[in-house]
């Protein structure tokens, strides 16, 4: 495989991780030293055995509870000190390991050293404990009395006055077996209230503590940090120099905390090395334009709004001119499903809405031969149409649905024509937009084609549209969308996009990719020589199995194992196995929990070859994968002035701000390449790093980071495989080919395979 790479080192990425050099004892030993510099020493005390008695009858649930009787227990340790201890000065952690759960918290006694026995099987609490008491200490503004340490993004009063809406991200850093470490920044949301309502008996508030206008405020409950929010990765202005929006960002989070982290690092005398990101091969990115194209398909509206007959008819022409759809129909004559009323809600920042079936969910059947498109109501921005329908009767977005009794309509349909429960596959794929629209500007996110305004000239644009519009005078959208409603001729409709640089938008390409793939997974099934064309290998052909785990709390695990054939340019779905018990006795190395070895471990994904008994695993996760956070020097050049954050990629005034994103190496040319290229590491001994770059250029927001993926494999007698052996085995080189655009996960920028998805697909669809 890599005689097909270009070999080229690229620009540096800083990551969010570094690795340490030193054992276990030894970073035990140095941060005991820098806390007894400090002053402060570290106690503990066992979790498993408080006393929540005191709690009953309150609202607090579980979780609140023991917070607060930890509190309340190092209080009581800490009066001996000092009698007059203020709770909201509290530092502590919880634990979590085999060998019991133990708090761990800041005290006056530095020289109290018995921690240091316990720090191997829990390094990773105390060292974000002594990491927290070093970035307090730097007047960070923060929850004081909280466990987690809470970077304060926007605080607002609610409507009403009466609380607060505070957002922000806790920062906690992760700390693997291999000694990585990873910095991680989570979005919160959180309601805070001018009195605490779980005052102890003595009179002490334990709640955590905000102070606004000089105000007293105390945590009152959690809101769904997945809402609606500011906090973006990156934006980008329209001033080079807006340093104080760029102070916002995740982004700059990352790289200030990263640097803060080294700098602890180095004040304790702890030893490590920054882990930066730069790939040193490419590999060209061909799949997505090589899926076979759907020739019917129906489209249900759950829209809110009926489609109208022009609306329809711009369809028809859309699909059939580019995707080849030759049968377009809609259920229900186009008319919407339900209608949706927003409900505007005091002291929240998230809607809440109303929602009414106009014809009854349930009686809604699919057709196992047909593909289907539901446009869903987009009732949120994160958790897009996913909700749930409270006691109240009102609808509540959410991603946690697997507790609710009713669902929204798309999970529900989901849910009933699942292929673990009936034994068929249906092809659907939904699309979450705010209400349709056929065509808009480049600034428009969720129509169907987007045009640049700059190099539409208008006068030119009436002339060549004045067959469909009656010579009427229209503005750029009507008269492109009376063009291609109208015009049935396919070339001249092609010529006609190609003139006037209309593009098909990024989310709606993403949803006739996975259509196209559904389409073949449907008809794979229930016909194994029903193969798809890929990139021909230089190997003949190769049996080998794709496998998903899919096992959620407090929920029964699932799993499938889709056996592929690859021959000759094509791959084939041979069989697929969905009984978990013949998949556990088959795949024993599948993970399971330390605390439950009869159930599986959630969200594992495999590939597996059976003839050379290995399988291999490729993932992105926070406790061992990275995110990009930009280039080296960032925060030094914005100390003196000289920053320039903007999206350019060439000349001098270009920011060069996110390497591997917007380009490689500036020689290589031209530089549109790397929206079809993957950018690896090969330099680890036992895994594959690699990054796949958005398949479009940078928003002025970026939501998410931009995750670095690892790919890894292992003997049945779970010895490593070599980079350098695994880089040529065929199935890396089959994953690396079919590599397309994943939208399973919501605003998500990342990618899968193929062969992952169609696993994946099988459970969740």
């Amino acid at each position: 495989m890599k005689d097909k790479m270009i070999k080229e080192l690229s620009d540096i990425s800083r990551t969010n991780q570094l690795k340490i050099t030193e054992t276990s004892e030894e970073v035990a030993e140095k941060l005991y030293q820098y806390l007894f510099k400090m002053d402060k020493g570290i106690e503990s005390f066992s979790a498993d055995k408080l006393d929540l008695s005191e709690y009953e009858g309150s609202s607090l649930n579980f979780f609140q509870k023991r917070h607060r009787a930890i509190k309340k227990e190092i209080k009581k340790i800490l009066s001996i000190y000092d009698k007059n201890y203020d709770c909201k000065d509290i530092q502590y952690f919880l634990s979590y390991s085999k060998h019991g759960n133990m708090v761990f918290f800041l005290s006056p006694n530095k020289t109290h050293s018995g921690w240091k026995q316990l720090f191997v099987n829990n390094q990773e609490r105390i060292l974000n404990l002594a990491f927290k008491f070093f970035i307090l200490s730097q007047s960070i503004e923060t929850i004081k009395g909280s466990e987690e340490l809470l970077l304060l993004h926007s605080i607002r009063p609610s409507k009403s006055k009466d609380t607060l809406i505070v957002w922000g991200q806790s920062l906690f850093i992760k700390y693997n077996y291999h000694n990585v470490l990873t910095l991680t920044l989570t979005r919160k949301n959180l309601c805070f209230s001018p009195r605490d309502q779980y005052n102890t008996f003595d009179g002490d508030n334990l709640g955590d503590l905000l102070v606004y206008e000089k105000k007293n405020y105390y945590f009152d409950r959690p809101y769904d940090g997945r809402s609606r929010n500011y906090i973006n990765f990156m934006q980008f202005d329209k001033e080079d120099k807006n340093f104080e929006k760029f102070k916002k960002t995740q982004l700059y989070y990352y790289q200030n905390f990263t640097s803060k982290l080294e700098n602890f690092l180095n004040e304790c005398g702890i030893s490590f090395d920054t882990l930066d990101f730069q790939a040193e091969h490419f590999l060209k990115n061909t799949f997505s334009s090589n899926i076979e194209s759907i020739e019917s398909l129906e489209v249900i509206n759950n829209v809110g709004v009926d489609l109208t007959e022009f609306d329809q008819k711009f369809l028809k022409n859309f699909l059939l001119h580019q995707s080849e759809v030759c049968s377009l129909t809609f259920y229900n004559s186009g008319k919407t499903i339900s209608t949706y009323e927003r409900v505007e809600v005091d002291d929240e920042d998230s809607p809440y809405w109303k929602i009414k079936e106009v014809v009854d969910w349930s009686s809604i059947e699919l057709d196992r031969t047909k593909n289907y498109l539901v446009l869903n109501k987009l009732l949120e921005e994160e958790t897009g149409s996913r909700a749930y329908q409270g006691s109240d009767g009102l609808w509540y977005p959410s991603t946690k649905l697997d507790s609710q009794k009713k669902i929204d309509f798309y999970s529900q349909l989901k849910k009933r024509f699942n292929y673990l429960n009936t034994g068929e596959f249906f092809s659907m794929q939904g699309l979450d937009i705010i209400e349709f629209r056929a065509i808009g500007d480049e600034n428009s996110l969720l129509s169907v084609l987007n045009y640049t305004t700059r190099k539409i000239d208008r006068d030119i644009l009436q002339v060549d549209t004045q067959i469909f519009t009656d010579g009427k005078s229209l503005d750029i959208e009507s008269s492109i969308l009376c063009y291609l409603r109208e015009q049935t001729d396919c070339k001249e409709w092609k010529k006609f996009c190609d003139t006037y640089k209309l593009k098909v938008s990024p989310q709606f390409q993403k949803v006739l990719i996975e259509l196209s793939i559904k389409n073949w997974i449907k008809h794979s099934i229930v016909n194994s020589s029903f193969g798809l064309a890929i990139p021909p290998q230089t190997f003949s052909d190769k049996k080998f199995f794709a496998i998903y785990v899919r096992s959620p709390l407090k929920k029964e695990a699932q799993a499938v194992a889709v056996e592929f054939l690859y021959k000759e340019g094509f791959i084939y779905i041979t069989n697929v196995m969905r009984d978990m018990k013949q998949i556990e006795d088959k795949f024993q190395f599948l993970r399971r929990r330390k605390n439950k070895s009869q159930t599986l471990i959630d969200a594992q994904q495999y590939f597996v070859d059976e003839s050379d008994n290995i399988y291999i695993n490729c993932y992105t996760d926070d406790l061992f994968t990275p995110i990009l956070i930009g280039r080296k020097g960032i925060l030094e050049e914005m100390e003196k002035g000289s920053l320039k954050i903007n999206r350019k990629i060439k000349d001098d005034s270009s920011s060069r701000l996110l390497p591997l994103v917007t380009y490689y190496n500036i020689r290589i040319q031209p530089i549109k390449r790397i929206q079809n290229m993957i950018c690896l590491d090969l330099n680890n001994e036992s895994f594959i790093q690699y990054f796949v770059p958005p398949a479009q250029g940078l928003d002025e927001k970026i939501k998410r980071g931009f995750r670095v993926y690892h790919l890894i494999g292992k003997t049945y007698s779970k010895e490593s495989v070599l980079t350098s052996e695994l880089i040529q085995h065929p199935i890396t080189s089959l994953h690396f080919t079919t590599l397309t655009q994943n939208i399973l996960k919501i605003s998500d920028n990342s990618q899968s395979s193929l062969l992952q998805k169609v696993a994946r697909v099988l459970i969740e669809n």
